[in-house]
């Protein structure tokens, strides 16, 4: 430490020159620091280099053993502001970006971006886009005509980087009365026990006037919900807003900014945060952000007891998970165990789409868990008002059931006997096609009166019909083949077709970047290659005015949002290769 002269009760810093300071020159006082100890040489280093290399070689061995890591690690365990991984528990670790540590990208995708010269639009299309496409890749990568496509796509967007705007933050802004009208309309909208949300209304309400006093400084827990409840208001507003995008990119920048450094608490309210965040990186296509808040939003669920509502933490894979406050776990009802047990199997289920959509490993591993389901009601008491919840938790738990099985069987049987796969892939097909006869979906989204409603129905037949299309597609019996299985067609067109008659429904309200992601994107391709590949087939006219449509609807979502501009520019060279299928057989180049 600095030695310090006090002169006249004031204590002046020493600023380390020597051999005398400016302080002291400048008062004519003598200059004294204080006598170092010396460091003393460490003997034997490299002994003791050699031994720590075996500790960390064991513990590495330990770790993955425990959690049965065979394709990588999940999110750093031990920098909570890093966006990287490590492979040890080390100081000294070797620290690998999270675009790593997913399973191996087609040769053909890093060949298309090789060509693109900015690093946040390669990691942007290789996180948001080309994960999508990679359960469906046996035919969208060996078609030659839907790779011109693609190439031609990417040409496109080089040049438009070369052109590319000064992006510079929106100044668009909430005021005060309709962020407070947002804030009220959040609240009204989800009341059922199971979304429970942790902050009292009155102090959400109070934020607007909060944040207008200088001297009152917010904690980053409760700005961050503050921001992700305009920014979820501001998506789902039916009614059209100027400047919509710029307000979403506002808002999400704000989170964005307040999760570095962010430390999260074992509070629910820190556990609801890191959920919404996740939210809010996917409607922003930060596909690394996302997981990663996944990963703290489970650290903190599991300090909490959510891994353990059912069964001692002894009992869970042997390790011991650190206990809630014990006065809290005396008075937890079992409204409070279901909530639980309710808000895991979410978790479970955001686990199991990260795994499928973006090839993630899994953060919650076998044997790490013991939780029942809960009551769907949470509270016992039947609410005709939540219906829909309760119908879509049942459904989307057992479709996150199949996710499980297909994706564990996929990931232990890489070589699997040919002579029984396509025997497994239909018997999960029948799976999820059972879920949606017994719940009749389609009927359920007829009768959906609320925009809540509507959501649950969406999620659930779309979730539906991306997972039949994967099913489908990854037969053998479809694999090495350009043609595509007809009912991969045909679910792929159904998913566009209620998705355009949702958004022309003017009491419907909008949906976001992230729905258009994870369930539209591959029925997108799916068409455009059926298209491309036989482009006189009998519901061209048809396929093409989906594609058109849906290219509009993601150019009008991403308006002002620059940074999304890569995904509208590959959706709309690609509806350009289509409509040039149509009219010579050959793709659009460029």
């Amino acid at each position: 430490m600095a030695p310090q002269r006090t002169m006249n009760n004031i204590s002046i810093r020493c600023n380390r020159d020597t051999p005398r300071c400016d302080k002291c020159e400048a008062t004519g006082t003598e200059c004294v620091y204080p006598l170092r100890k010396q460091r003393t040489k460490k003997q034997g280093n490299d002994i003791d280099e050699k031994r720590v290399l075996l500790e960390v070689l064991h513990r590495l061995k330990r770790l993955e053993d425990h959690c049965g890591i065979e394709k990588g690690p999940g999110p750093d365990e031990h920098d909570e502001g890093s966006m990287s991984v490590s492979s040890v528990d080390s100081e000294t670790t070797k620290i690998v970006p999270l675009a790593e540590c997913r399973s191996p990208i087609s040769p053909v995708v890093n060949s298309i971006l090789d060509g693109i010269k900015d690093a946040h639009t390669r990691s942007l299309l290789l996180s948001n886009v080309f994960c999508h496409l990679r359960t469906v890749e046996s035919c969208i990568f060996q078609s030659e005509r839907c790779m011109e496509a693609i190439r031609s796509a990417m040409s496109e967007l080089q040049h438009e980087e070369d052109t590319q705007m000064d992006e510079s933050p929106s100044a668009h802004v909430i005021q005060k009365e309709a962020a407070k009208e947002s804030i009220r309309n959040y609240f009204d909208l989800y009341k059922f026990e199971g979304f429970k949300i942790p902050i009292e209304k009155d102090f959400v309400l109070s934020i607007p006037d909060l944040m207008e006093i200088p001297h009152v400084q917010l904690d980053t827990t409760s700005q961050i919900i503050y921001n992700s409840i305009l920014l979820q208001q501001t998506i789902l507003n039916p009614v059209p807003r100027t400047g919509r995008g710029g307000i979403i990119r506002r808002l999400y920048k704000n989170c964005e900014n307040l999760s570095q450094g962010w430390i999260l608490k074992r509070t629910p309210a820190d556990l609801f945060a890191a959920i919404v965040m996740v939210s809010m990186a996917l409607e922003s296509c930060n596909s690394e952000l996302a997981w990663k808040m996944l990963d703290r939003a489970l650290k903190v669920a599991r300090s909490l007891g959510y891994f353990s509502v059912d069964g001692s933490p002894e009992q869970i894979n042997g390790e011991a998970i650190p206990t809630p406050n014990p006065t809290t776990t005396e008075t937890e009802t079992e409204v409070d165990r279901n909530r639980k047990r309710f808000e895991f199997w979410h978790l479970l289920r955001t686990d199991c789409l990260f795994r499928l959509s973006f090839g993630k490993p899994t953060l919650i591993p076998p044997g790490s868990w013991k939780v029942n389901f809960p009551d769907p009601t949470i509270t016992g008491v039947d609410d005709e008002a939540s219906h829909f919840i309760q119908i879509h938790f049942l459904a989307s738990m057992r479709l996150a059931i199949i996710v499980m099985k297909y994706l564990d069987w996929i990931d232990s049987e890489p070589n699997p006997d040919p002579s029984s796969y396509d025997a497994i892939i239909d018997s999960y097909i029948g799976e999820v096609e059972s879920i949606m006869s017994d719940w009749d979906i389609e009927k359920l989204l007829a009768m959906a009166k609320t925009h809540v409603d509507t959501w649950f129905c969406v999620d659930m037949i779309f979730s539906s019909y991306k997972m039949l299309i994967i099913l489908y597609q990854s037969k053998k019996c479809n694999q090495g083949s350009h043609q595509l299985p007809r009912p991969t067609v045909d679910f792929s067109r159904k998913s566009l077709q209620t998705f355009r008659t949702l958004l022309n429904n003017a009491s419907t309200a909008v949906f976001g970047m992230s729905l258009v992601l994870f369930h539209q994107f591959i029925p997108f391709f799916i068409l455009c290659l059926e298209i491309i590949e036989s482009p006189q087939h009998d519901k061209m006219e048809e396929d093409i005015g989906l594609v058109s449509w849906i290219s509009s609807y993601t150019e009008e979502v991403i308006d002002e949002r620059n940074e999304l501009k890569p995904v509208m520019v590959i959706m709309k060279v690609m509806e350009s290769a289509c409509k040039r299928a149509k009219i010579d057989g050959i793709p659009h180049t460029v």
